[in-house]
């Protein structure tokens, strides 16, 4: 397949692989991880230094940083528009002149103040009839999925969600000659281990291949987001340890901040030169936001005041700890999911997540914006399985 995309080799990677077989079969464990099961520690460690220190040195010069292009008023649907990154495209969208609708299951959001400036629309997008409704309404322009499953060890909802619910709005966005869908994939598709991930990349497939009919699209992978390096800052400013995997450097990320992926995406709104481009995008190339696991933990440890305090966690031991419990899972369903959770730590600890530069802001200015903050005290995972609160998502 001809890559669509003049960007950068990571781009095509994704489509070279194929689409994922018959949805019922589309993640199977037994292939999971098997790229990222066997490392060699000293290697991975130089490798990942060498990477740093080449995005350290080189511009990236694939984006413009700042507003590109406006709207005079055209309507556009974000589906997900309620979420984390949601509460910066809706603003951004209206600020730029267009008319953002929001399809949300709870309507009393519009009195938040991200949506003064839009119309919520009470519905549900895993709903196709609701998701048809909205962009029916009204001539839209614009579909824009943000679409993303809240519980990715769930395949279920991320089957209802991640690949449902995003099918119903290129549906309808078809059905309604809606001049460009918008899908906010992910970076990790390029090389999907992770449920989620699984079906973004073949809700791209569809989009590319026009499998629900023609639809000019753009598809947007970001790397990571602040909130999610940031999870155990609580811990940290308790005076808890910072957990990592051997030496803590077996990959590097350049996350991006929720304001400016709001402006990147929407300056591929109705853009020319946006239609059939798959963008992969990341925050600055900083010293300040472009990390190994263990360079966010030592940025938390800065910012707080402490001195380094370490969990090392040897791979070999999580590994095994990994297999016990896809053991166990087989016969208990409550158990599944756990072994789930900590195949994603690992992914997250080990996979590569670079993209080309947009924006200004960084790891190190988020994670300053927590440091007055009150978290609640018991660990991260303690935390987690109460439901508590773990990171604010206002900034």
């Amino acid at each position: 397949m001809k890559c669509v995309t003049p960007l950068l080799a990571w781009e095509c990677a994704g489509m070279r692989r194929g689409l994922p077989g018959k949805r019922n079969k589309i993640y199977d464990r037994r292939m999971a991880y098997s790229t990222i099961t066997s490392l060699d520690t000293d290697a991975a460690l130089q490798k990942s230094r060498d990477l740093r220190a080449r995005l350290l040195s080189t511009s990236s010069d694939t984006y413009v940083t700042g507003p590109a292009g406006s709207g005079d008023g055209e309507r556009v649907v974000v589906l997900g528009g309620t979420g984390y990154i949601g509460r910066a495209l809706v603003p951004e969208l209206a600020r730029r002149g267009y008319r953002p609708v929001v399809l949300a299951r709870d309507a009393s959001v519009k009195d938040d103040a991200e949506f003064a400036d839009a119309e919520v629309v009470a519905g549900d997008p895993t709903r196709a009839e609701d998701v048809a409704n909205v962009v029916a309404m009204a001539p839209t322009a614009v579909v824009i999925s943000l679409l993303s499953g809240r519980r990715p060890n769930d395949a279920e909802e991320c089957r209802l969600v991640d690949y449902d619910a995003v099918v119903n709005g290129i549906k309808a966005a078809v059905a309604h000659d809606v001049q460009q869908f918008i899908q906010i994939s992910d970076f990790g598709a390029y090389r999907p281990e992770l449920i989620p991930q699984v079906y973004k990349l073949q809700v791209e497939g569809e989009l590319m291949g026009q499998h629900h009919g023609a639809l000019p699209w753009t598809i947007v992978r970001p790397t990571a987001y602040y909130p999610y390096l940031s999870m155990t800052f609580g811990d940290v400013k308790n005076g808890l340890p910072y957990r990592i995997f051997d030496h803590g450097e077996y990959n590097v990320v350049n996350p991006i901040g929720r304001e400016d992926l709001a402006e990147f995406i929407t300056n591929q709104v109705l853009a020319p030169e946006a239609l059939g481009r798959v963008l992969p995008v990341g925050g600055p190339w900083d010293a300040d936001n472009v990390v190994t696991l263990k360079d966010a933990g030592q940025m938390m440890f800065d910012i707080t005041g402490r001195e380094p305090q370490w969990d090392v966690v040897p791979m070999t031991t999580w590994d095994k700890k990994i297999a016990r419990l896809r053991r166990i899972g087989k016969m208990s369903k409550k158990v599944a999911p756990v072994a789930y959770y900590l195949e994603a730590a690992k992914y997250w600890s080990v996979v590569d997540h670079v993209a080309p530069a947009y924006g200004t802001q960084t790891l190190r200015g988020f994670m300053d914006k927590l440091k007055d903050r009150e978290f609640p005290t018991g660990s991260f995972r303690e935390r987690m399985k109460s439901g508590t609160a773990m990171m604010p998502t206002d900034i």
